[in-house]
C-alpha cells in the first residue's frame, strides 16, 4: 500500500472511532425524577370531651363526628388515587375517624403514637405558661420524629399517604412545610374532619396543596378550632 493511502486509511478509522466517554456525553441526559409524595392530613371528627378521661380509650367521636367522618370518607373514596398508607394517632377520636375512612377505602389503619395530640412550644407566652415544659419538649420531639418519618421524598414515583391526627399536630406540620417559625402554629384555625395536603418534592422541599378543606361538609355540620368558616351560622 502506498504511504499516502495508508495514512488516509488510518484517518478514516480514527474518524469512525468515538471514545466511550464522548458517547456518554452525546447521549441524552437521564430525566430528573419527578415523583411527588402527597401526605393527606385528616383532623378527626367532632367529639364531646371529658377532661379527666384517658384520650386513648375515651373521648371518642360524637354523633356529629361520626356524620362528619362518613362524609369525609365518601370524599376520599371518590378520589382517583389509591393511598399507600392509612396511619392514625392512637387516641380514640382519631382511631374511630380512621376506621370509617379505612372501611370506605378498604385499607386497615395502622397506629402511631407519634401522631397523638400534644401542645408544642408556641409564640403565645400565655399558652406556654400553662404547659409543663417537659411535656412541651416531648411533644416537639415527637413531631420532629413524625416529620422525619412521613415527609420523605419519593422521587421515583408519586405516592399518596393519609395520616389521621389532630389540630395541633396538623398546624405544626403546615408551619414546618411552609418554612415558617413553627411556634406560630397557633395562628391557624382548623376544622374537624378537614383535609390538608402537603406535597414533598423529589429534592425534599415541601409545598402546601390544601389546608383545612371542608367542602364535603354542609355548613351546619362544620366545627372548628377557632372562628372558622360558617362560625356564626352554626353557633347562633
Amino acid at each position: 500500500m502506498r504511504p499516502g493511502a495508508a495514512a488516509a486509511t488510518l484517518m478514516t478509522l480514527a474518524a469512525l472511532t468515538v471514545p466511550s466517554a464522548n458517547l456518554a456525553e452525546a447521549a441524552d441526559p437521564a430525566p430528573a425524577p419527578e415523583g411527588i409524595r402527597f401526605v393527606t392530613l385528616i383532623r378527626h371528627g367532632a367529639y364531646d370531651r371529658v377532661e379527666s378521661a384517658d384520650d386513648r380509650v375515651a373521648n371518642g367521636l360524637s354523633a356529629l363526628g361520626r356524620q362528619q367522618s362518613r362524609l369525609l370518607a365518601k370524599r376520599l373514596a371518590g378520589l382517583p388515587v389509591k393511598p399507600r398508607l392509612l396511619v392514625t394517632s392512637d387516641l380514640a377520636r382519631a382511631r374511630e375517624t380512621a376506621d370509617v375512612i379505612g372501611s370506605a377505602l378498604s385499607i386497615r389503619p395502622e397506629q402511631d403514637t407519634l401522631l397523638a395530640e400534644c401542645t408544642p412550644p408556641s409564640s403565645r407566652p400565655g399558652l406556654d405558661q400553662k404547659q409543663d415544659p417537659k411535656e412541651m419538649a416531648a411533644c416537639l420531639a415527637n413531631l420532629e420524629a413524625a416529620w422525619a418519618k412521613y415527609f420523605q421524598a419519593s422521587p421515583e414515583r408519586d405516592t399518596h399517604d393519609i395520616l389521621v391526627c389532630h389540630g395541633n399536630v396538623i398546624r405544626w406540620f403546615v408551619s414546618r412545610a411552609l418554612a415558617n417559625d413553627v411556634r406560630h402554629w397557633t395562628s391557624l384555625d382548623i376544622a374537624n374532619a378537614s383535609v390538608t395536603v402537603i406535597a414533598v418534592r423529589p429534592d425534599g422541599t415541601t409545598r402546601l396543596v390544601l389546608y383545612s378543606d371542608v367542602g364535603h361538609l354542609p355548613v351546619d355540620k362544620q366545627t372548628w378550632a377557632g372562628r372558622g368558616a360558617g362560625w356564626e351560622k352554626t353557633r347562633k
